[in-house]
């Protein structure tokens, strides 16, 4: 009897150790659901933010990307406007140097010693010599001057949009008979008496002539030291025309 008392007792023992093992079990069994709970929402939280993240990048590179083409079109644009503008430039040099050689050719049969042609950006010049205008030792236009004359009416007439400028140059010594009080006021008289005989002779718009004087300021270079101290420039010039630099 008292044996199964005894066997029954171990039997209840281990049936309460089996019980509260069991308990044990469970209660980790709904910790690990929790913690696997826990888990799985913290990872959708890496993996919503990831996505989020990951969106918000491209995002941003899609942002950098269309920047990006917007200055490359924004470049090639610059460079097709350089382009065409370099492809105006060069027809207007063209144009400007087509002009001048058609004006300068006029003067080819004159003598070399007498005449120089230069161009100066918008400016086609040509210097002639006193000696082909006016009367030795005086300010009065000589009747020779009518040759070069015809050449100016020519250019004029040919070319509407032209205006001309007539400079005198005169020698620092005033050597003609007339009396001056200077040489500015000489070298004025000079070129108003060309005025004078372009618009009686020529009947050209006073509007497109207009005169200076530089007295002896401007000193002979290489190019044009035969003509003499003593000369006229006859300036065309257009305010349609754009600025091209040329060499003389």
């Amino acid at each position: 009897m008292l044996v199964l008392i005894l066997q029954s007792c171990v039997s209840s023992s281990k049936y309460s150790e089996t019980i509260n093992h069991v308990e044990k079990l469970k209660a980790d069994s709904v910790l690990l659901t929790k913690r696997n709970r826990m888990l799985s929402d913290e990872k959708s939280y890496l993996e919503n933010k990831s996505a989020s993240m990951e969106q918000i990048l491209n995002q941003r590179l899609q942002e950098k990307q269309d920047s990006l083409n917007h200055k490359e079109e924004l470049l090639h644009q610059r460079e097709l406007s350089i382009n065409d503008m370099k492809a105006r430039k060069a027809e207007e040099r063209e144009a400007f140097e087509t002009l001048s050689k058609s004006v300068f050719e006029l003067f080819n049969d004159l003598n070399s010693n007498d005449v120089h042609r230069s161009t100066n950006c918008t400016q086609m010049i040509v210097e002639v010599s006193d000696r082909l205008l006016f009367v030795s030792g005086s300010s009065k236009v000589d009747a020779k001057s009518q040759k070069v004359f015809d050449k100016i009416n020519a250019v004029l007439s040919k070319n509407a949009d032209l205006n001309l400028l007539i400079v005198s140059h005169t020698d620092s010594i005033n050597s003609i008979k007339e009396k001056y009080d200077d040489n500015w006021t000489l070298g004025t008289l000079k070129a108003n008496n060309i005025v004078r005989s372009l618009i009686r002779d020529y009947k050209i718009q006073p509007s497109k002539i207009s005169s200076a004087s530089r007295a002896e300021t401007i000193a002979l270079n290489k190019s044009n030291q035969t003509l003499g101290k003593n000369r006229i420039e006859f300036v065309f010039y257009s305010s349609f025309l754009p600025c091209i630099h040329t060499k003389d």
